[in-house]
């Protein structure tokens, strides 16, 4: 498992239930970005639009846990 996080969301990633049809990336690629070391980067979009597409993950490879602000 893979985890990606920032003040206010974590991403997590499980590459064994990946099938890897691309919807992330092509949705949100400046987030999910396969030519990077680290493929997720939290910082580059809003925590809303970050959750909104990993509900579109058709595998479940993807979820999130919103952080709770101090």
């Amino acid at each position: 498992m893979q985890e990606y996080r920032n003040d206010e969301i974590i991403v997590r990633f499980d590459p064994k239930l990946c099938i890897h049809s691309g919807i992330c990336v092509r949705g949100l690629n400046q987030v999910f970005d396969t030519t990077r070391r680290r493929w997720v980067d939290v910082n580059a979009a809003s925590a809303d639009a970050i959750a909104a597409q990993i509900g579109r993950c058709p595998s479940g490879a993807l979820s999130f846990e919103r952080r709770e602000k101090p």
